[in-house]
């Protein structure tokens, strides 16, 4: 003999359930994954590219200085537009920087 409780434990929650929460970790990797992808280093770009870049900056500003110590906060964009360069040419001279991640205290050619 079947026992009526037995029917009222299943409903359509307990498959939903689950799947909602799948489905909420899915989208969350994804949004999380996305997150963390890195744009590609000028190291890595085509050499037409790179070629143009370096064209464009034939002056050296004296002002400039040539070497520059990355402090808490730095952002690669902020020190090129601190001393009127590009990221680009930044990028150039220090094919071994990663843009994302610059550490503290690090020494980096500005020209």
């Amino acid at each position: 003999m079947v026992c009526m409780a037995d029917e009222r434990r299943f409903s359509i929650w307990t498959i939903l359930a689950p799947l909602a929460l799948i489905a909420s970790f899915m989208v969350a990797v994804v949004l999380v994954r996305g997150a963390l992808e890195t744009p590609t280093p000028a190291a890595e770009q085509p050499l037409q590219t790179l070629t143009t870049t370096t064209t464009a900056a034939t002056t050296v500003d004296p002002s400039v200085p040539l070497t520059y110590r990355i402090r808490k906060g730095d952002t690669l964009s902020a020190i090129a537009e601190r001393y009127g360069i590009t990221t680009a040419s930044i990028e150039l001279l220090n094919p071994e920087l990663n843009p994302m991640a610059l550490t503290i205290r690090e020494e980096i050619r500005l020209r």
